[in-house]
């Protein structure tokens, strides 16, 4: 592990002292000179919604000016943004990721995602993750209202990000994202037979995954929790369906230790618009 690293590790103290707690509680044997097995990898994961050309006192809106001076940070800070199937490669394949991995992801497939994102994204040299709801696509498709500080991606659009190469396409569910009927995005509602939900959840995250793939020419392999509301019984529909990860609203820093199941727990930061970047990236715990 070089000096850098090292350095690296040391800032993220907490963080690693969870990773080597994980590590400890699967056995892992360390081998000789294994460092890196030991504390495991760092990756802290960015949660960013709508990138408005304005600014907006908001939880879930960043301005342009904003989003840039977060990829300008990160960039001169020396993160390399890596996409979330990397985190997994990594864990399941023993792939590469670089000395400081960040994943920037974008919820709810916003058009300026493609408009203003996109832009920001090859020009700092970086990438991210979107994860889009099926039944806002199809809304845009059929109002064809290609307004950027409210519209969301048609399906071409989503193969234009996608066939990008800055982009990763995740899914965040068919039409879960809401809080009616008594359940909280695609948790299990409060009474509901595990059977009835796992139903339910994969018949809606299936109906998105063949969309997806029929009309935007890619098929997810990541899952973002609407609201970041979890079940274990989620777990084997996920897997089922083919996905390797999904991406929750824990505020913490993933320690990646190689156990799989770190994958299906990935916790992210999100961005409101009323921090500057550094007191956000000081909340997240980077320097």
């Amino acid at each position: 592990m070089s000096r850098k690293r090292n350095r690296w590790a040391r800032r993220l103290g907490l963080t690693l002292y969870a990773c080597l707690t994980a590590w400890a509680l699967t056995g892992r044997a360390l081998a000789d000179g294994g460092e890196e097995d030991a504390s495991g990898v760092a990756v802290p994961i960015l949660m960013y919604h709508s990138i408005l050309g304005y600014y907006r006192d908001n939880d879930y809106c960043l301005s342009a000016r904003q989003f840039e001076g977060d990829l300008a940070w990160l960039k001169a800070h020396g993160y390399e943004t890596v996409f979330v199937s990397d985190l997994a490669d990594y864990v399941l394949e023993g792939g590469p990721l670089p000395e400081k991995p960040v994943v920037v992801t974008l919820d709810d497939g916003f058009l300026n995602g493609l408009t203003t994102g996109l832009p920001l994204l090859e020009e700092y040299d970086m990438k991210a993750v979107v994860s889009v709801v099926g039944s806002y696509t199809e809304r845009a498709v059929a109002e064809a209202d290609p307004n950027p500080s409210y519209a969301y991606l048609t399906w071409e659009d989503i193969r234009t990000l996608s066939a990008s190469g800055r982009v990763e396409i995740g899914s965040h569910t068919w039409d879960m994202h809401s809080l009616d009927g008594g359940r909280k995005g695609a948790g299990k509602a409060p009474g509901e037979a595990a059977a009835d939900y796992q139903a339910a959840l994969g018949e809606d995250l299936a109906r998105l995954q063949t969309l997806l793939t029929e009309r935007s020419g890619v098929t997810p392999t990541t899952f973002a929790y609407p609201y970041g509301a979890t079940c274990p019984e989620a777990l084997p529909v996920l897997q089922a369906l083919g996905f390797t990860a999904a991406l929750t609203c824990e505020e913490h820093i993933n320690c990646l230790t190689g156990d799989p199941a770190q994958l299906f727990s990935l916790g992210r930061f999100n961005r409101p618009a009323n921090l500057t970047t550094e007191g956000y990236m000081a909340r997240v715990g980077l320097e």
